[in-house]
């Protein structure tokens, strides 16, 4: 029989913001509690994603540059206290989710004597300024191998972007992000206008601005067509900005931040889900598209390339930043229902592919892994 553990996981991300990162956290805890392990959740104070057992170990803060924000931890005053106590609450391994984020991760690994593994879940394309400090991250392999026993990536960009902090020997593994089982398809309204669906923090990494630029030339083929952007951030003025200055009020629907299943009903009601991502790790979003049975168009990135690399439809990725192309492929598969169809039951059959039971299973293969070669 198979020792259950107890398990400590770390996010640095603000719970009452939605993300990739956070639903990850959400889904795959409650995957690996179904499998009979207790796990314990620690990050910063928010709310929004409930998650089962939850310790308030940081205080959120983002920083953001350039319309794309990043994310900061600070000290609470009972920091350093459930800190300490890790040590006796006798956990089998602390997972850290992107553990480069400070601050207060560096104190846990500094302080908390537990085995340790970290999940990389940011990434960023060939194009990105990040590709700078390449160079100076070889230079943590020492740091980070004495502190950490194995590294999970949830895409290849990932484990491009972070395998040079691990030494040669050290246990790694490639686990996909998951899709609950409510993601399903549903009937479409009769006679309903055809609709685009954006969903994303809206940052500029994410694309909403090709999107909305796109949105004049669809609205011109497709007069009646609507966009819904769900989620909110840095840019979300410059985009009703640029809805309002060009006469597209009628068309585009600011929807607000929605958390958790709410979102089903947005992806179901949606004839095209749009990926305009300039900069994407892998693309969660997506994949639950994909489960709800809606046909994806987007800008060609790593994320895209690796979920729909078996496509048979994959000139509907354009060019990053290719705003005319983008309005090209959405006018195409708005108005082509055969090749719709036929796109969207290519997007439900490939989404079996991606489970958080089968993530679980995975995460708790290499748990069990890094446990027998300490």
């Amino acid at each position: 029989m198979k020792k259950k553990l107890k398990i400590a996981m770390v996010m640095p991300y603000d719970p009452s913001q939605t993300g990739g990162a956070q639903e990850h956290l959400y889904f795959l805890s409650r995957a690996l509690n179904k499998l009979g392990h207790k796990v314990d959740i620690y990050g910063p104070t928010g709310k929004g994603y409930k998650y089962k057992n939850y310790y308030n170990i940081s205080k959120p803060l983002f920083v953001s540059i350039g319309g794309n924000a990043f994310n900061l931890t600070t000290e609470l005053n009972q920091s350093k206290k459930l800190i300490l106590s890790m040590d006796k609450k006798k956990y089998h391994l602390l997972h850290f989710h992107d553990y480069h984020i400070p601050f207060v991760n560096s104190e846990i690994i500094k302080n908390v004597k537990i085995p340790k593994v970290a999940s990389f879940h940011s990434a960023w394309d060939d194009n990105s300024f990040f590709n700078t400090f390449l160079p100076i991250m070889a230079l943590f392999k020492d740091d980070f191998s004495k502190h950490f026993s194995g590294s999970i990536y949830v895409s290849k960009l990932s484990q491009a972007r972070w395998k040079n902090l691990s030494k040669r020997g050290l246990s790694s593994a490639m686990i996909y992000n998951g899709v609950d089982k409510v993601f399903t398809p549903a009937k479409k309204k009769k006679n309903s206008a055809p609709t685009i669906l954006f969903l994303s923090r809206l940052v500029t990494r994410k694309g909403g601005k090709y999107l909305v630029r796109a949105m004049k030339k669809v609205v011109e083929a497709i007069p009646n067509v609507k966009l819904t952007i769900v989620g909110k951030g840095p840019v979300k003025k410059t985009l009703m900005d640029y809805v309002r200055n060009n006469k597209l009020r009628k068309n585009v629907i600011f929807a607000g931040e929605i958390f958790g299943n709410k979102k089903i009903k947005y992806y179901q009601e949606a004839d095209i889900f749009c990926a305009p991502y300039t900069n994407e790790a892998f693309g969660l979003t997506m994949i639950e598209a994909m489960a709800c049975g809606v046909p994806v168009v987007g800008f060609k990135n790593s994320a895209t390339k690796e979920i729909f690399k078996d496509c048979p439809d994959k000139e509907f990725f354009v060019e990053p930043k290719d705003t005319n192309g983008l309005a090209d492929s959405l006018i195409e598969l708005l108005t082509n229902d055969k090749r719709r169809k036929n796109l969207s039951r290519w997007c439900l059959k490939e989404s079996k592919k991606y489970s958080w039971d089968k993530a679980a299973e995975e995460t708790e293969k290499f748990y069990y892994r890094v446990l027998n070669k300490i």
